[in-house]
């Protein structure tokens, strides 16, 4: 299966997604994957809002940088972050895994997370333009809604986890949950939400 084909399939059999990611070059297609998903948010999400102007609800962290150019920093910003992201976490699973007395797989965690990311990460895309045409303001309930989507990503990371990872199910969880926790107060940092 090519590279868009089962990118689709994410969207209707999780568990193809994973039997395939098996066969394939890791951490290639993780990171093929990554690459797109940081892109498509990077013009498909960023840039059309810097364009047309708009500015994040939430402050920016970052005091170098004023609101009004945000959008446009986070064009340039956002795929470097995203992989940097993304490497980090995988190693931070990794490393657990291995500590633990497991072995890790650090190519096998790149290519599941990677592609979870993709396949749920496209979509977000969607749900953000939605939630602006449709002229709700809530960042609070659109980042909420984010992270109800992420279950999607939770169960395709699991399977993952499970079926090429061998790793029994309490722990491919317990590794989503972890993921989360880690990450999201980063991406708090440096991402805001397109309102």
């Amino acid at each position: 299966m090519n590279f868009f084909r089962l990118w689709l399939t994410g969207y209707y059999d999780p568990s193809r997604v994973v039997d395939e990611l098996k066969t394939k070059p890791a951490p290639h297609w993780g990171f093929y994957a990554q690459l797109t998903r940081a892109l498509l948010d990077s013009l498909l999400l960023y840039l059309p809002l810097a364009i047309l102007g708009r500015e994040p609800s939430t402050p920016s962290y970052l005091t170098f940088l004023p609101a009004e150019r945000y959008f446009l920093a986070s064009v340039f910003f956002v795929p470097v972050f995203l992989l940097a992201h993304w490497v980090m976490l995988s190693g931070v699973l990794h490393l657990v895994l291995r500590l633990s007395g497991r072995p890790g797989g650090i190519d096998q965690i790149l290519n599941i997370t990677g592609f979870a990311a993709l396949v749920v990460g496209a979509f977000l895309i969607l749900w953000d333009w939605v939630w602006i045409a449709m002229g709700w303001h809530s960042d609070v309930l659109l980042g909420i809604s984010h992270l109800v989507l992420v279950i999607w990503a939770v169960v395709i990371t699991a399977l993952g986890f499970h079926r090429i990872l061998g790793l029994p199910w309490w722990l491919a969880i317990l590794l989503n949950v972890l993921w989360i926790a880690l990450g999201e107060p980063l991406a708090a940092i440096f991402m805001r939400a397109p309102l």
